[in-house]
């Protein structure tokens, strides 16, 4: 599944984003941000701070409960403004969201094989699957077993692989960490990492553990009310006094 790649390329450009919801309730006031290729982008704020309307406008899930109503996003170069979700993971960004869903009534293997169909290249869909097993044993295990009746961890790492299958070249992570208990996070920190590393995939993570999105990001972006009011390093972050002390829980480290 590895893909070779070239550092410090930008792959997103989001520029002036803006949205609504219902075209009345606006949610995003000029959004600037961007990934380079290879990075790891954290995107921080509480909650209703735009995080999440913020990725779903990149990805296209945004339809149906909102629109874009100024601004742009690029992928590789490419103007996607607006791109239903489908044509976004056909041109390599996958979306993984809020709350795992996944597909409760299908099997771990259903789910699965629903990641990859986009894809032309039927004949690797299996050795994919076996690349996605060696970072999740746990769902090889459970293989056919319907989604419903997995614990929540195993949900989220299902969720992950299941947007691995699509072979993205970015992938959109939206809270990994919720509901899951701090030894499950750590271990799907630890995998996305491995992961980011092994197959070359950029990431753009939204979390609220700022203290874990920091240790695994290359830089990152702090959202208030629909705002970008900073950015910088991981390390420029955690340095920051008002960050440790919303957002880090007043301790410097």
């Amino acid at each position: 599944m590895s893909r070779s790649t070239e550092q410090n390329r930008p792959l997103l450009q989001v520029q002036s984003l803006e949205a609504s919801y219902q075209n009345v309730i606006r949610v995003l006031h000029g959004v600037d941000l961007h990934v380079d290729e290879g990075e790891c982008v954290a995107l921080l704020g509480a909650n209703g701070a735009g995080k999440t309307t913020t990725l779903k406008s990149i990805s296209g899930m945004l339809e149906g409960e909102g629109s874009i109503t100024g601004g742009n996003v690029f992928l590789d170069g490419e103007d996607t403004t607006g791109y239903p979700a489908h044509l976004m993971v056909s041109r390599g960004l996958v979306h993984v969201l809020e709350g795992r869903f996944v597909f409760p009534d299908l099997s771990v293997y259903e789910n699965l094989l629903m990641g990859a169909y986009t894809r032309k290249d039927r004949d690797k869909i299996e050795t994919d699957m076996e690349g996605v097993f060696g970072y999740f044993p746990r769902l090889k295990e459970r293989l056919k077993v319907q989604a419903g009746y997995l614990s929540g961890g195993e949900q989220q790492m299902l969720a992950i692989g299941r947007a691995l299958m699509a072979r993205p070249k970015i992938l959109l992570l939206d809270e990994p960490s919720m509901g899951l208990a701090p030894v499950l996070v750590r271990e799907v920190f630890n995998i996305v990492n491995q992961i980011r590393k092994e197959e070359n995939v950029t990431l753009l993570l939204v979390e609220q553990n700022a203290r874990m999105a920091l240790k695994l990001a290359d830089r990152g972006y702090l959202i208030e009310t629909g705002t970008i009011v900073l950015h910088g390093t991981a390390e420029e972050l955690r340095e920051d006094p008002r960050l440790q002390q919303v957002y880090l829980g007043g301790i410097h480290n």
